[in-house]
C-alpha cells in the first residue's frame, strides 16, 4: 500500500469516527428520533404514520426478527413512547400503539441542523461525485467480504438500507 492509499484510509477512518461521535451526540440530545432510519427511530417513524399496528406486522414491515423487535419495543415502552396490549380479537397478538410522548418524540425533524450543515461544504456536483466514489468502494468491499465467506458481509444492511423496506411500504424513496 502506498502513502496516498494510507492517507485515504486514515481519512476514511477519521470520518467514520467523527460520524459516529455526531450520531452518539444526536442520540443524547434528541433521543431515538435523532436517527429515524434505524433502531427505535424507525419504529417511531412507522408508528407516526400508522399509530396502531400488530407486533407481527411491524416485524414484517421492518424486516426484523421478532426477538430483536421485542427488545426495541421494550425500550420504547420503558420510555413511555409506546404501549403494548393484547389484541381484543386474538389475545396472542400484541397491538403496538404510539403514546402522546411517542407522538411528540416522532414529531422531531428527520434531519438535524448538523446533518444539513455537514454536507453543504460540498456542491451538488461534488456530492454526486462523492456518492459515486463511495458506492464503488462499498461495492468492492462487499464483494471481498462476501467472497471471504463472512456471514456479516452477506447479510449486512447499513442503517439506510433497512429504510428502503419502510419507504417502499409507504410509496416513498428510491428503489435500487
Amino acid at each position: 500500500m502506498n502513502d496516498e492509499e494510507n492517507r485515504l484510509l486514515e481519512l476514511l477512518v477519521r470520518l467514520g469516527w467523527l460520524l459516529r461521535g455526531r450520531h452518539m451526540r444526536g442520540l443524547r440530545e434528541h433521543g431515538p428520533m435523532s436517527t429515524p432510519h434505524q433502531g427505535q427511530g424507525r419504529i417511531l417513524a412507522l408508528l407516526r404514520i400508522k399509530p396502531a399496528i400488530s407486533q407481527k406486522e411491524l416485524a414484517t414491515i421492518l424486516d426484523i426478527r421478532s426477538q430483536s423487535l421485542g427488545e426495541l419495543l421494550a425500550k420504547l415502552e420503558r420510555q413511555g413512547y409506546i404501549t403494548r396490549t393484547p389484541s381484543t380479537e386474538d389475545r396472542r397478538v400484541m397491538d403496538i400503539r404510539l403514546t402522546e410522548a411517542g407522538q411528540a418524540a416522532s414529531d422531531t425533524p428527520d434531519e438535524t441542523e448538523d446533518s444539513e450543515s455537514f454536507l453543504t461544504c460540498l456542491t451538488q456536483e461534488e456530492q454526486l461525485t462523492l456518492a459515486e466514489y463511495l458506492e464503488r468502494l462499498i461495492g468492492k468491499l462487499e464483494a471481498q467480504v462476501t467472497a471471504e465467506g463472512s456471514e456479516r458481509g452477506r447479510h449486512f444492511h447499513g442503517p439506510f438500507e433497512h429504510g428502503h423496506e419502510f419507504e417502499r411500504f409507504h410509496g416513498r424513496g428510491h428503489h435500487r
